[in-house]
C-alpha cells in the first residue's frame, strides 16, 4: 500500500534540496521522521553530511534506534541507506533489492539491470544467479541512462546511489528511490 506507518526514519538531507521535500514526503507516508542537515544556507551543502559521509547516517540510526536511514546528496539525485543496525546499504545493494522485487512482480523490463563497471562483483553474480541479465556501462549516470533508453530497460544505476527508475523518471531521484526501497522491504 506504500504506507510507512510505524517506521522511524533518520534522514540526512545534506543541507540541500531534500531538506524540506524528503521529511514532508516520509511524514505524509506515515513515518516518524528525524531530519538532520536540513538547514541549507547556500554554503553548507554536503559539508560533512549527506550521502558522501554515510558513517554519520549510520551513527544517527544507531543513536536514535531508527528502523532505517537515508542520506541524500545536495541535489537529492542520489541516496545511500542504513539498515536498522546502522550498516551502510549502498547503491549496489539498493539496486539488487529493487531488481529482485521488480523481477518477482514481472516488471523488470527484459529482465535486465544496468550498472556501471564500478559495481560490486557480488551484485553481478547475485543478479546472474537470479536469472537477471546485467548490462554494464562506463561510470556516469548519463551512460546508464543511454543504455536504459536504447534498450527499453526499467532499472539502472551506480554504486554511489544514483539510481534510475525509468518507469517513474528519467533521472536519479533519491527520495523516490528511498520510498521504493522501503516499499520492497
Amino acid at each position: 500500500n506504500g504506507r510507512l506507518d510505524g517506521l522511524t526514519l533518520v534522514l540526512d538531507c545534506a543541507n540541500g534540496s531534500a531538506a524540506t521535500v524528503a521529511p514532508a514526503v516520509f511524514r505524509a507516508l506515515g513515518a516518524r521522521v528525524l531530519a538532520f542537515s536540513d538547514a541549507p544556507d547556500g554554503c553548507n551543502i554536503n559539508d560533512g553530511c549527506g550521502s558522501t559521509h554515510p558513517a554519520r547516517l549510520c551513527d544517527l540510526v544507531r543513536e536514535h534506534g531508527a528502523d532505517a536511514g537515508f542520506a541524500f546528496d545536495g541535489d537529492a539525485d542520489r541516496v545511500i541507506a542504513a539498515d536498522e543496525a546502522g550498516n551502510i546499504v549502498d547503491g549496489d545493494r539498493i539496486m539488487g533489492a529493487l531488481a529482485l522485487d521488480l523481477q518477482r512482480r514481472g516488471c523488470l523490463k527484459q529482465n535486465t539491470l544496468v550498472l556501471t563497471v564500478m559495481s560490486n562483483l557480488g551484485l553481478k553474480r547475485r543478479m546472474e544467479a537470479a536469472g537477471i541479465r546485467v548490462l554494464e556501462t562506463a561510470v556516469g549516470d548519463r551512460y546508464v541512462f543511454e543504455a536504459m533508453q536504447q534498450n527499453d530497460l526499467s532499472l539502472g544505476g551506480e554504486q554511489s546511489g544514483h539510481i534510475i527508475l525509468m518507469d517513474c523518471n528519467t533521472t536519479g531521484d533519491g527520495v523516490l528511490t528511498a520510498v521504493k526501497l522501503l516499499n520492497v522491504l
